[in-house]
C-alpha cells in the first residue's frame, strides 16, 4: 500500500479533516500512484468518470473542448486551470452524473494519486462528518475553477471584439 497521507494533507479538499480522517480517506485500497509525460491524456473531456485524482508533483492542465466558428464547425481546447502540487482534479467521480467536464494534459511530467470515485464516495456516505468537509472543499475548488473560466470566455470576447 503507498503512503498518500502526506500528500492528502496539503489537498485543499481534505484541509478541514482531522489526521485520522485523513488516514481512512489514505487506507482506501484502491490508491494507486501513476506517472504521466507531458503531452500526455490522463482524461478526456465526457469520459465517464471512474477515478479522484490528487497531484503530487508535477503540472496538469485542464482544459474544456469548445465549438467555434472560426474556421465553422472547428473544435478547439480551452485551458481554463492549471493543476499544481497538491490540487485534485475528476471531482465528477463524485457526483452524479459521473461525466468528465474537462480534459486532463501532462504539461511537465507528473506524478498523480488516483483513487476509486467509488470507493471514496462509500467512505463519504458512511463518515458524513467526513463526507460534508470533503464536499466543502469540492465547492471550493469547483467555484474557483468556474471563475476562472468565465474570466477566460470574458477576455477572450474582448480580445475578439478588439480584433474586429
Amino acid at each position: 500500500m503507498i503512503n498518500v497521507a502526506p500528500v492528502l494533507k496539503r489537498c485543499e479538499v481534505f484541509v478541514g479533516l482531522d489526521d485520522s480522517d485523513v488516514q481512512k480517506i489514505a487506507s482506501l485500497s484502491s490508491w494507486q500512484r501513476n506517472t504521466y509525460k507531458p503531452g500526455d491524456y490522463v482524461f478526456r473531456q465526457d469520459a465517464t468518470a471512474n477515478c479522484f485524482y490528487v497531484l503530487e508533483e508535477g503540472e496538469i492542465s485542464l482544459l474544456v473542448t469548445i465549438q467555434t466558428d472560426d474556421p465553422p464547425d472547428s473544435i478547439k481546447d480551452v485551458p481554463v486551470d492549471t493543476v499544481t502540487t497538491g490540487d485534485i482534479f475528476g471531482w465528477s467521480s463524485l457526483v452524479a452524473p459521473h461525466s468528465l467536464t474537462m480534459s486532463a494534459l501532462c504539461i511537465k511530467p507528473s506524478t498523480v494519486l488516483i483513487v476509486s470515485g467509488t470507493e471514496l464516495v462509500g467512505l463519504l456516505d458512511c463518515n458524513p462528518a467526513i463526507g460534508y468537509e470533503v464536499m466543502k472543499g469540492l465547492v471550493r475548488v469547483i467555484g474557483a475553477r468556474f471563475r476562472d473560466l468565465r474570466r477566460r470566455f470574458a477576455n477572450e470576447d474582448k480580445t475578439r471584439e478588439t480584433h474586429r
